[in-house]
């Protein structure tokens, strides 16, 4: 007969031979006494840990002839059956390589018929996830009301590639990885049964390196056994697998302790030299100091599972450094580790690592020295563009909470208000573009002032709406977009020192730059008025801001220059242009020159032009001309914030 795997040799026929899934073997054990089976079983967990045994294990107790049971006889033929994976009633089924819909189909049509011998039949489909989705839609309905004889167990590795209707529809075990003593203690017993003479360490060394796996580490065993014969010791299995010492990972922390980087450069001659794979001696390494870590936090050396011989030297490093210490040279190791696979000369990272370790980390309350000249930092500021050629406005930082938004301004602002040119009205989509590039910080309102200096609120109101178009020109001065913004809005109340700006619908992404920006719209109307009022904008329900605009036109009108209309002489005819949106309406009147001959004609014999509709003086005159531009700046609305 060949040689079977002590993997399979010692696979567990019975649930109390299962290593370290208690909470399995609990529940399916009092499921079968209470006969309280589910008609479908979800086993999900790491590799190796129990999930296809424990399915096996499931059959043979509820299809043995002595059952249902929790201890399967092993000695009827269907508990043999399927111990040897030849039972007809137990089919296992590579989810990986059957993963169609025409598989779960075949499934589904024999699962109608009833079991050849035992009670119940059993389809067991290991790497479930594997399954296409038209497959796992197949099953759902057979999955939800199998026939009565018929059970379900499925076992994955990776349970977050399952659909959540397949999830719902079974019991789900989650297995967990088996702790190192476990690992360690079942080895023994398996030696013991082989005549295998072994040491701790090399029991240890085969147990870390399974990572959790009962079955890797048999397999890894099974390798040692067949290197090592009989007598198995720690040093042949370090040198069979490449362990690194530990006495190397304690000369770095002594290098470290002592500050001394020709040491760290021999260590690292040294680990290249040996052949060690630099991956596995960082993984060690940051194990290394963790344990220290652990040592010194809980002042206790019980986690040192294996390590009996070097307590007292963790001991020590743990009362040299510190923890910030210990945390700093686990993050490098755990940043170069990620570098790794990515450079060239990977020998050169590993002496810059040990080099940083070793070297002081410096102190948190040293003062940086100043950037010399010629530094990149100084060479970025030195070089960096100035934004439309103007200098950056100034930032109040006196007032806490209010975050300002930054701003340029203009060039011609710096210039005496004399010599200054005449701006020109910035368009549409010079405004949108500005407040593409202004980004709005959300911060939390400015406080109320307390020393308010508003005794008649209706007086007031009257003054900040008759000084509205120059306190909006002040600011769009300054903030060309929150100038913009504000224009669209109109002060309509004020009650208790509060300046309510009223908005129409649409406009939250302007309320929103507005209100974050108040601050500075509230000195321009205290530097305007000599008022100190606190801003709150707000869309406005009432439909009366077009009675306001009006009020405020009106009030501004006697300050106001008149428009630059050509006005024509006595005698000659005028016509008038009415621009049509809704309720509202924009005139404007051109002069007509009649020819000679009376008729409405140029004396150059072409046809007359045109009338010219008048340019909107505002960004709400505009959208009152033009509907559609507002529904644009409205759909953009979410793309500007």
């Amino acid at each position: 007969m060949s040689y079977l795997v002590l993997a399979r040799k010692w696979r567990p026929r019975q649930f109390a031979e299962v290593v370290a899934q208690e909470h399995v073997t609990r529940t399916l054990e009092n499921a079968i006494t209470q006969s309280r089976l589910a008609s479908a079983y979800l086993f999900t967990g790491p590799r190796g840990v129990g999930k296809t045994t424990m399915a096996r294990l499931l059959a043979k107790a509820v299809n043995c002839e002595t059952g249902p049971t929790i201890t399967p006889c092993d000695a009827c033929s269907i508990c043999q059956e399927i111990t040897e994976g030849r039972c007809l009633d137990v089919l296992e089924i590579d989810g990986a390589s059957n993963r169609g819909i025409d598989e779960v189909r075949n499934l589904r049509e024999n699962a109608r018929y009833s079991p050849a011998q035992g009670k119940r039949k059993i389809y067991i489909i290991d790497e479930v996830h594997m399954l296409t989705e038209p497959a796992f839609n197949a099953l759902l309905k057979t999955l939800e009301e199998p026939p009565p004889h018929v059970l379900f167990i499925f076992a994955t590795t990776e349970v977050h590639k399952v659909p959540a209707t397949i999830l719902s529809r079974c019991q789900r075990f989650d297995f967990r990885r088996v702790p190192l003593p476990e690992i360690v203690a079942q080895l023994r017993n398996i030696c013991g049964k082989e005549g295998v003479q072994i040491d701790d360490p090399a029991l240890l060394i085969i147990a870390k390196k399974a990572e959790g796996s009962m079955r890797d580490s048999q397999s890894l065993l099974d390798q040692v056994i067949a290197y090592c014969g009989q007598q198995v010791k720690g040093e042949e299995v370090a040198q069979l697998f490449g362990i690194i010492d530990q006495e190397i990972f304690f000369a770095c922390t002594d290098a470290m302790a002592q500050r001394e980087a020709s040491k760290g450069l021999e260590l690292s001659e040294r680990i290249y030299t040996t052949g060690y794979h630099l991956g596995e001696f960082l993984e060690r390494l940051a194990e290394h100091f963790s344990d220290i870590l652990t040592t010194r936090v809980t002042n206790s050396t019980a986690h040192l599972f294996g390590l009996d011989g070097y307590v007292e030297r963790y001991q020590q490093a743990a009362a040299r450094f510190s923890e910030l210490e210990v945390m700093r040279c686990i993050q490098m190791i755990t940043e170069m580790q990620l570098k790794l696979n990515r450079v060239n000369n990977p020998r050169v990272m590993l002496e810059m690592l040990l080099l940083k370790m070793i070297q002081p980390a410096a102190s948190a309350h040293t003062e940086a020295p100043p950037a010399p000249a010629h530094s990149e930092d100084a060479l970025k500021k030195k070089f960096q563009p100035e934004l439309n050629r103007g200098e950056a406005a100034p930032v109040d930082v006196a007032e806490p909470g209010v975050a300002v938004i930054p701003q340029v301004v203009p060039a011609t602002a710096a210039a005496p208000q004399h010599l200054a040119p005449a701006r020109p009205r910035a368009s549409l989509f010079d405004m949108i573009s500005s407040a593409q590039k202004v980004p709005v910080l959300q911060t939390k309102e400015a406080a109320l002032p307390t020393n308010t200096n508003v005794a008649d609120h209706g007086a007031a109101l009257e003054k900040i709406q008759q000084s509205w178009r120059r306190i909006i020109e002040q600011v769009t001065a300054q903030r060309i977009s929150l100038g913009a913004f504000l224009e669209l809005g109109v002060p309509a109340h004020l009650i208790e020192g509060t300046l309510e700006i009223g908005f129409d619908q649409g406009n939250g992404f302007q309320i929103n730059s507005v209100n974050n920006q108040k601050t500075f719209i509230q000195e321009i109307i205290t530097r305007e008025t000599g008022y100190r009022v606190r801003l709150v904008c707000r869309k406005d329900e009432s439909n009366t801001l077009n009675a306001v605009r009006a009020r405020i036109q009106h009030l501004a009108a006697p300050s106001a220059a008149p428009p630059e209309v050509a006005v024509a002489p006595e005698g000659i005819p005028k016509s008038t242009v009415v621009i049509a949106n809704g309720s509202n309406a924009v005139k404007a009147e051109t002069v007509v020159t009649p020819p000679a001959n009376g008729a409405a004609k140029p004396a150059n014999g072409e046809a007359p032009s045109p009338p010219v509709a008048p340019v909107p003086a505002t960004l709400n005159d505009l959208y009152q001309v033009y509907p559609a531009i507002k529904k644009l700046v409205e759909a953009l609305d979410g793309e500007l914030i």
